[in-house]
This record gives structure tokens, sequence and C-alpha cells, in this order.
């Protein structure tokens, strides 16, 4: 979900001295990405490989859980898009589509360039995964699997839950194709241009280019994590339950 770029970020780094302080007396150089934001990724792996195992073994139990901690998840990444650190904003990673083909050219050219956050591809990816698994989880919500089983809003909407199984049946398919990109993007990027994508996720990596952010902000988007995951679970106390 999270790519390498070629580019240079978008925001110009604070005027710096070649002590790595800005002109505020600040150190300079922080991780690539924070802590909340690590956890999120491997959180949202966990729970989407849980949902999908779940439902294909019919533990739909387990599968809502799964189902409802993605979207509490995302609704954490679209808010921490906002207010988290340099390379989880999307005003710092998002770009026009003409920088996309730039970069994929560059690439096809042999560039090898290393600079810390998501690539332009990386960063449309990121939007297409967090989009398409908000929408399977929402319609999830809504959705029944046409004989015992109901989301936990499908008695609020009616006859439309019948469509939300169908689009929630659908939508798994854009779910497996981004999977699958996903984990090809980390191959093509280790063997074919030298760089390691997953090592970042787990250390948070290195820029020497962006403040840091402080240790009371990394504890608050934990804590904003687990009360959207919270939040997002209290939704399986509605509705009929037959477990």
């Amino acid at each position: 979900m999270n790519k390498t770029t070629n580019k240079t970020p978008d925001k110009t780094p604070p005027s710096s001295s070649s002590h790595g302080h800005t002109n505020d007396g600040q150190t300079m150089g922080a991780p690539v990405w924070d802590v909340p934001l690590r956890l999120f990724h491997w959180a949202l792996a966990i729970a989407v490989f849980v949902a999908i195992g779940s439902a294909k073994n019919g533990v739909m139990f387990v599968h809502e859980k799964a189902g409802l901690t993605v979207l509490g998840l995302v609704i954490f990444r679209i808010i921490w898009g906002f207010i988290g650190s340099h390379h989880a904003r999307f005003s710092n990673f998002m770009t026009m589509p003409k920088a996309v083909w730039a970069y994929i050219q560059s690439r096809r050219r042999g560039d090898r360039t290393y600079h810390p956050g998501h690539a332009p591809t990386g960063a449309y990816a990121t939007i297409a995964i967090l989009m398409v698994l908000l929408a399977m989880a929402s319609f999830g919500t809504m959705a029944n699997d046409d004989i015992l089983y109901e989301g936990p809003l499908a008695a609020y909407v009616g006859d439309f839950t019948n469509d939300a199984r169908r689009i929630h049946h659908w939508i798994e398919k854009l779910v497996f194709l981004l999977i699958a990109l996903h984990f090809l993007a980390i191959v093509v990027y280790r063997f074919k241009w030298g760089i390691k994508l997953i090592p970042p996720m787990i250390t948070g990596g290195r820029d020497d280019t962006i403040k840091p952010i402080s240790r009371g902000h990394q504890v608050f988007g934990l804590v904003l994590m687990a009360a959207t995951v919270t939040a997002s679970q209290s939704l399986g106390f509605l509705g009929d339950r037959f477990f």
C-alpha cells in the first residue's frame, strides 16, 4: 500500500544547516512512516485476510468482526491522511496523473533512485485500496448471505440489503485484484530496482528532510485508531443477531 518514490517531497522543507537543524533550532529527520500508520498497515492486512478466510469458511461471526475492523481502520487512515505525519498526509503525496506517467517512464528507463514516501503510482494505489475497502466494508454491514446471516445494518435498509450483498460480492473481485497488484509491486521494486518496501513499514525508515512529529501526536493517533475501530465494532450490537 505504501511505495517508495522517485520524486523529491512535494513540500519544501524548512531551510536547514549542515548539522540537520532548522532555523528555529529544531532537529530535522524522522521516520518515513509514523507508528500509528505502521500499526494501521499491518492491522489492516491481518483484518482483510481474516475477513476473506472466515467468509470462505462460513464463519460469519469472525467475518463480521474482521469486516468492521477494516471499516474502522480505513476511517482512521482517512482522518490520519489530514492530520498525520508528513508522508501520511494526502496533501504531501497526491499528484497529477501526468506525474504518474513521468514516473513510470523514468522507471522503465532504469531509474533506481530512492526517495522516502509514496511514489506517484503508490499514491493512487493507496487511494484505490482505501476506497475499495471502505466500500466493501460499508456494503457488508448492509448485506445478507441469503440464508441466515444479516449485517448489522441490514434491518435498516429494507430490500436494499439484497443489492448490498451483490455489490459486496462484486467488490470482492476488486479486492483480490488490488492485493495481487500490491504483492506484484513489492516483488518488482525489490528485484528490478533493488528497493525494499517491507522493512520501512516495520522499522519506519528514515527521511532526513522532514520534521519529526511529537510522541504525543503519535499517541493521539493510536488513541484515534482505537476509537474508530471501537466505534465500528459497536455496529455489531445493532439488528437481529443470530450468534
